[in-house]
């Protein structure tokens, strides 16, 4: 997230580090992650065709799949391909290549996730490709995309899903097997603003292979010495592989933080029982931070990273019918838990780069105040807040260059992250008590919160062309809708 350093600040290129991110290392006490795998693949296509060296793989396993009544639980055969290497260098990159999953829904599942008149549907799944290496293994989600794919008039659909999956890193000889987990399946229909139900996370039937592939990692070619030139003596053991020696402690996971340029929030929040939107001015974050931590020896990427800062609204005027009938007007102020010692609101969150999605917990205070019923001021005092802080549950889909779109879901597989509970209000009323009347009037568990949080783009924002730099441009591509 970006921070503030003046008007000729600049987006920084301190994310060289990330050429490690997508190693897979083997062979060093554990197998570790991969960076994200792209959640934008394209329609499959015939694959092509294979290069020397390179193997033809296949596998069906067969699944139990728990969908919904009236349809119920199914038995799904999956055929999962790809195109790979029979051998790599250790050190180079192993790629799958037309990497698919392919099954046939039953048709009786296919008409209640998208009953008529929808005549496609589409969606995706993800399972985890489990890499092995003697007793070391590493679990790498695959997150794969379902094309738009038409309904035939009767008979079972038949769904081809495709991904793209980053190249892995091997570091030590030997073979290396990939195993293919169970997925959880979301199907819906393919018009645009359409919602499904939760994924469906199916599992393996019992006593059946799942070895997709199986790789040979080769050492690296040694040099073969001159005649004029007598071989190099072996090197002395490492300290380690001594008797006497004592081993070292572990390196401890190495911090890389970057600082981020100026980042701009816009927050939204609707409160269901009011029918009304609170929208705050766009404000910025202090202190942006992107944190990676680098696992020794090798020190690759640990997902998730974390980004974090501080962040500060302004009082919002809202207008809303109380009770669905009597006007109402109000300053709306949202402040952090310690809001008599502080104004700033702090956050961290989680990223996760596989996939670029982030999750973050939040916890703030409501405060009301300058309120009008009917055009008449009614005294709340200067203290009329809510009983607790509001507990907010955010995620979306997120990049630490330029930003994204995090909110609750009212469709979410996580109930946590479906709304938020407006608490009641406390202190409100100087002449009469009025907190009952505001917690009557506007306090409900079916809340929904956005904050659009992009990445402001310098370059374009000359404070001649701009001289409120809340209305600078956001960096190109960013997410950010109008």
């Amino acid at each position: 997230m970006p921070r503030s350093r003046g008007r000729s600040a600049r987006r920084r290129p301190a994310f060289a580090a990330l050429a490690i991110l997508g190693a897979l290392s083997i062979g060093t006490g554990a197998l570790t992650g991969v960076s994200s795998a792209s959640t934008e693949t394209p329609t499959p296509t015939p694959p092509p065709p294979l290069s020397a060296g390179e193997q033809q793989v296949n596998k069906d396993v067969v699944l139990d799949c728990p969908f919904a009544a009236p349809a119920g639980p199914q038995q799904i055969t999956l055929t999962a391909s790809a195109t790979v290497p029979a051998t790599v260098q250790v050190g180079s990159g192993l790629k799958f290549r037309s990497l698919t999953a392919s099954f046939a829904l039953p048709r009786a599942v296919a008409d209640q996730l998208a009953p008529a008149p929808a005549d496609s549907i589409r969606g995706g799944l993800t399972l985890d490709l489990t890499a092995r290496q003697g007793s070391k293994s590493t679990a790498i989600p695959v997150p794969f995309t379902i094309a738009e794919t038409p309904l035939p008039p009767t008979g079972d659909v038949r769904l081809t899903a495709t991904a793209d999956l980053p190249e892995q890193a091997i570091t030590v000889p030997g073979k290396v097997s990939f195993d293919i987990g169970a997925p959880a399946i979301a199907v819906k229909p393919a018009a645009d603003g359409a919602t499904g139900p939760a994924p469906v996370a199916c599992t393996l039937l019992p006593d059946q292979t799942t070895t997709l592939a199986s790789v040979i990692a080769t050492g690296a070619p040694t040099a073969v010495p001159r005649p004029d030139k007598p071989d190099t003596p072996p090197a002395p053991p490492p300290p380690a592989a001594r008797p006497d020696a004592v081993s070292p402690k572990a390196d401890p996971d190495f911090p890389l933080i970057t600082p981020l340029n100026y980042i701009q929030v816009a927050a939204t929040s609707s409160v269901y029982r009011l029918g009304a939107t609170v929208a705050s001015s766009p404000t910025g974050v202090l202190n942006g931070t992107w944190t990676i931590m680098l696992v020794p020896p090798d020190y690759v990427q640990h997902d998730p990273s974390t980004i974090s800062g501080t962040v500060g609204f302004r009082p919002t005027a809202a207008t809303f019918l109380g009770f669905g009938f009597v006007p109402v007007t109000a300053t709306v102020e949202f402040l952090p838990v310690d809001y008599h010692h502080t104004k700033l609101i702090e956050f961290n969150g989680k990223l996760v780069l596989t996939g670029d999605f982030l999750t973050t917990h939040i916890q703030v205070m409501a405060r009301m105040s300058n309120a009008k019923v009917n055009g008449v001021p009614l005294d709340l005092g200067p203290d009329c807040v809510t009983a607790k802080p509001i507990s907010l549950n955010l995620s979306g889909k997120y990049k630490a260059t330029t930003g994204g779109i995090l909110s609750t879901d009212p469709n979410s597989p996580d109930p946590d992250y479906r709304g938020f509970a407006l608490p009641p209000f406390v202190h409100c009323g100087t002449a009469e008590p009025l907190s009952p009347l505001l917690t009557g009037m506007a306090s409900t568990t079916t809340n929904v919160n956005q904050a659009k949080v992009v990445n402001v783009n310098f370059a374009e924002c000359a404070s001649t062309k701009y001289p409120d730099h809340t209305k600078c441009p956001p960096i190109p591509d960013t997410p950010f809708p109008q």
